[in-house]
């Protein structure tokens, strides 16, 4: 299953990057993820690992990653292993980052994933679903950088 989107954010790129590198900035921004934690030493960049407990539907799944591309305020590409289904979920998932309109920011989002078992009938059912959520995210995220913003005005 691919999965893409682009979002256009009122804020500089080394703001949105924080959203996408702070463990604490994730969770406000991506619906149910729990924990997410380091699993490897040492200063984050390219092949540092962690992993993510993210809730699905009413169970906690464990997921392994590790960073593939981290290009400060560019790009960060990450390989996600795990899920709360026999077989593994194996998702690769791209964020680009490009300076836009001054101090503006354009996200370009891709996730490739591949399932196994009965998630493999069900993908196309499942992918809509799964953009709806994606559309959420990224307008939580959205939101939540432009309110970072210089010159934002902060909510009463």
């Amino acid at each position: 299953m691919n999965i893409t989107t682009t979002t256009d954010i009122n804020s500089p790129p080394a703001t949105v990057w924080t959203y996408l590198d702070d463990s604490e900035k994730i969770k406000q921004w991506m619906k149910g993820v729990e924990e997410d934690v380091p699993t490897s030493e040492g200063p984050t960049g390219v092949g540092s690992t962690f992993r993510m407990r993210i809730r699905e539907g009413r169970q906690l799944a464990d997921y392994d990653g590790e960073i593939l591309v981290y290009d400060v305020n560019r790009h960060m590409r990450v390989r996600l292993v795990g899920g709360c289904m026999k077989e593994p979920m194996k998702m690769t998932v791209d964020y680009v980052l490009t300076p836009i309109d001054g101090d503006g920011t354009r996200l370009d989002y891709a996730c490739t994933g591949e399932v196994g078992g009965v998630w493999r009938l069900l993908a196309p059912v499942m992918k809509p679903i799964v953009k709806l959520q994606l559309r959420g995210f990224m307008r939580r995220l959205k939101s939540l950088a432009e309110a970072e913003a210089p010159g934002a005005s902060l909510p009463v």
